[in-house]
Parts: structure tokens; C-alpha cells; sequence
């Protein structure tokens, strides 16, 4: 009984750190689809159409992560290429939101023009604030990240 009592609590401790584990691999996996979609997305338009633009992208990220949170910061346009800094080019995520920063090369609002222009870089990044049980010390950024070219 006396071993039971002093293994216990390690043995708590570790099905709560696997848990937590599990849980930010499942938001990393949602973050880094949301972006995957969200660059695909914007990158795809016809040579005689605007691109989407960055609220219907914003739409698909909302809706690709609607089973982890509802509450979605919808985006940032950054104006230079990644790496993005927090703080600068967007804005840290508290406790269960979600922080969306894009890069959408040379143009505005990610809507291109019906003039093709090839190669043009368009980056999402998604940033999520993790809390977790205090195991690995509190509130953690986890972002999922992608990369499109376009034809706009």
C-alpha cells in the first residue's frame, strides 16, 4: 500500500503529461492543416479572376478549425516574407486563440489582378495559444505554417 501512495502520483503525473502531449499534437496537426488550406486557397484564382482575397481565406481557417476554438484573430498581412516576429508582425495569442499572419508577395489584400503574374509567394502562418497544465510551463505558441505559389 505504502509503494501504491508513493507511485501514484508519478504515475498521474505522466498520464497527464502524455494527455497534454496528445492534445497540443492535435492542435498542431489542425494549426498546420488550417494553414495548408488557407494557402491554398488564396493561391488559387483563373488568369481572368481576382484572388480570393484574405477574408474568404480567413473563412476556411475559421471553419478548418472550428473544432478547436472559436476564437480566431483573422489576419494579419504582413509585408515582408517569413520568418514573422511576434510582437511586430502580429500579435501574441492568449490562452485558446488563434492568430493568423499572411504574406502575400507583392500583392494587396492577397486578391492578385486578372493579369497572371507566375511564381508569386503567398505564406500562412497560424499561431495558437496553448496553456497547458503548467507541465511544460505554462502558455506555448504552436503555429502550423504553408507555402503556395500562384499564377496571379
Amino acid at each position: 500500500m505504502v509503494e501504491f501512495a508513493i507511485a501514484l502520483p508519478i504515475l498521474m503525473l505522466l498520464v497527464a503529461g502524455v494527455l497534454e502531449v496528445g492534445h497540443g499534437y492535435t492542435i498542431g496537426v489542425a494549426t498546420s492543416d488550417a494553414a495548408r488550406d488557407g494557402a491554398r486557397y488564396v493561391a488559387g484564382k483563373t488568369a481572368t479572376t481576382n484572388g480570393p482575397g484574405i477574408a474568404s481565406m480567413c473563412s476556411i481557417v475559421t471553419a478548418d478549425l472550428a473544432a478547436v476554438t472559436s476564437n480566431v484573430v483573422c489576419a494579419t498581412q504582413v509585408g515582408h516574407a517569413p520568418p514573422f516576429v511576434v510582437g511586430t508582425d502580429y500579435t501574441k495569442p492568449v490562452d485558446g486563440q488563434v492568430v493568423v499572419a499572411v504574406y502575400c508577395g507583392s500583392s494587396a489584400n492577397c486578391t492578385g489582378n486578372p493579369t497572371p503574374l507566375y511564381q508569386s509567394e503567398v505564406d500562412v502562418y497560424v499561431y495558437y495559444g496553448f496553456n497547458d497544465l503548467n507541465l511544460f510551463g505554462g502558455l506555448i505558441t504552436i503555429s502550423g505554417s504553408s507555402r503556395e505559389t500562384t499564377s496571379w
